[in-house]
């Protein structure tokens, strides 16, 4: 989902680089980008603000200016000679590069015309907006002020979508079944029923009776006439408008330059030069590869029917299913206290800040993942939150539930996204980056390190294993047939099923999720076997001299980061501990 302006370079004219020695030259060169950014940020706040626009604004024109200023510090970013930076400032510009090349694609393909996915848009966070920290009467008004900029902020997102469905840069109407979720549990009967109204409900004792008489005034009518009046318009766009004229063409190679498109979000997803169709063909090898791995727990277990029958069998059998939704999350939460004890073997340093496990909200679920980590700030004083799925408990197999967690919670996104956030010593632009090759990577690569973590003893579990694995592999194959080869949805659900074990349920839901967000599920393989190549590499090297929690720790110690500088981290590490030894 693309951010209304760019967040990351927001916060990076907040927080200058920490010293370095550098020349005097390249300083100033640095200096000089990073101060830009900060009076463009100002200037776009300011504007914002003066207009009484605390969302944003979405005009048209406003991408243009965004485009115009960010195609000019491109420029000047080409300028600076990396050879002679520092490698600390190398990864910052690096990831500066790789942030605004990201916008600037948002703008050069229109896809800021289509501001939504399958299970998602422009809408689904506005709810966040009632869960901030209210301590002051300033909060309220504040709050207040964006209740009311949301019909003027839904409106210049619906118009943006209109003109994405003149140009046909929109969702498929296929995938859109079940969208209304998103929306309709915010059209409710009375005010104090919606979620906008929780921060009224209970006066603060720093706010003074006559003072709050007014806050409550103004809250119910926001509430009513802004709040839940916007979400009606929604849902007036989507039924009369979108629904009916959205296209019925699948894959972005149909948007207007769509296959350009999709090779630019090959480029970004996993920060490679790599072809889509190089990406085509590595998916096929590691299917085959995967498969031969799963067809040995079919001996193991002495299964004598067939990969697909024993896949029906998976999918049917009722001992791999929890019966309520209490015992899913109770499972998930000793598979993951289990792995708790196990990271000090494995980690050098641990997060201080802790994770629960937690449901998947009711209005997100039927159309979402088996799970998903939803952080917090680490200056929220608020946990990490470990989402399980608990709709439809017979498309949730138990089987599959410790490399869910492995990947979501701990050793991977939980473990990885907390400890970035103690990385003071960073810029804080690249506390709160998110490269989904490297994230991504992670998480896949965490799923692959349970084995090694004496996890997956069960034949069951390890099979799950592995059809998360050929899941993501499969991911490599259909996210390219979809957007470049002219698949269809069915052909992209039957090569899924087929060659997995995730229920018929998580097939179509993911599905629908490749076909509106290109190119992010190439992240998680290509990702994964970098770092795995990296691993082997340094075990190679280093033989005996190889410590795993080291290695960890170093793969970890930059934040998020493209593979070609993690690639760079691992060589650099190398090489000192040679030198050192």
């Amino acid at each position: 989902m693309k951010r209304s302006y760019c967040f990351i370079l927001l916060l990076i004219a907040t927080a200058p680089l920490p010293a370095q020695k550098k020349t005097a030259v390249q300083e100033t060169a640095i200096e000089k980008v990073l101060k830009e950014i900060k009076e463009f940020n100002t200037r776009e706040r300011k504007k914002d603000s003066a207009e009484g626009h605390p969302l944003g604004s979405l005009k048209e024109e406003d991408f243009l200016r965004r485009y115009t200023f960010y195609k000019s510090i491109e420029t000047g970013l080409q300028q600076i000679d990396k050879s002679k930076l520092a490698f600390d400032e190398e990864i910052n510009l690096e990831l500066i590069e790789y942030d605004i090349e990201d916008e600037i694609a948002n703008y050069t393909f229109k896809v800021y015309l289509n501001p939504i996915l399958s299970d998602e848009g422009f809408h689904t966070h506005l709810p966040g907006l009632a869960s901030g920290g209210f301590t002051t009467k300033k909060d309220y008004d504040n709050y207040i002020r964006s209740l009311r900029d949301m019909p003027r902020y839904v409106r210049e997102n619906l118009d943006l979508m209109r003109r994405g469905l003149q140009l046909g840069i929109c969702q498929p109407r296929v995938i859109l079944d079940g969208y209304e979720n998103t929306y309709e549990w915010q059209i409710v009967d009375t005010i104090e029923q919606s979620v906008f109204w929780r921060p009224f409900q209970t006066k603060p004792a720093f706010i003074s009776d006559g003072d709050w008489a007014k806050i409550i005034e103004e809250g119910r009518r926001a509430v009513r006439d802004d709040a839940i009046g916007s979400f009606r318009q929604i849902k007036t766009f989507f039924d009369s408008e979108y629904l009916p004229k959205t296209r019925t063409t699948i894959g972005v190679s149909n948007f207007p330059n769509g296959l350009a498109y999709y090779q630019e979000r090959v480029h970004h997803y996993t920060t490679t030069d790599i072809s889509y169709e190089e990406v085509y063909q590595l998916g096929l090898k590691e299917v085959e590869r995967i498969k031969k791995q799963m067809e040995q727990v079919l001996k193991d277990v002495d299964f004598k029917g067939t990969m697909q029958e024993f896949i029906t069998f998976l999918r049917t059998d009722p001992r791999f299913y929890a019966t309520t939704p209490e015992q899913l999350l109770k499972e998930a939460s000793y598979i993951a206290k289990k792995i708790d004890g196990k990271l000090p073997q494995y980690f050098g340093k641990l997060p201080r800040q802790p994770y629960g496990v937690e449901p998947v909200p009711d209005h997100l679920a039927p159309t979402y993942t088996a799970g998903r980590y939803a952080g917090s700030p680490i200056s929220s004083k608020r946990a990490g939150r470990y989402w399980v799925n608990t709709y439809d408990l017979k498309s949730r197999p138990l089987y599959a539930l410790e490399s869910l967690t492995m990947h979501e919670a701990v050793p991977g996104h939980h473990l990885q996204i907390a400890l970035t956030q103690e990385l003071t010593d960073l810029p804080e632009f690249r506390r709160n980056l998110y490269v989904n090759a490297f994230g991504e990577g992670w998480g896949l690569y965490c799923e692959y390190l349970g084995e090694e973590m004496g996890f997956y003893k069960d034949p069951y579990s390890k099979f799950g294993r592995l059809t998360y694995e050929m899941w993501r592999a499969c991911r490599l194959v259909i996210d390219v047939g979809l957007h470049a080869k002219g698949w269809t949805r069915e052909q992209a659900v039957k090569y899924l099923a087929e060659n997995t074990a995730l229920s018929l349920h998580e097939v179509n839901t993911e599905i629908n999720r490749y076909i509106s967000w290109p190119g992010q599920a190439l992240a998680y393989k290509m990702g994964e076997l970098k770092i795995k190549e990296l691993r082997k590499k340094a075990e190679d090297t280093l033989k005996e001299k190889f410590d795993i929690r080291e290695f960890h720790d170093l793969i970890l110690s930059q934040g998020t980061v493209t593979l070609k500088i993690l690639e760079k981290m691992v060589d650099r590490y190398i090489e000192s501990k040679l030198k050192k030894d």
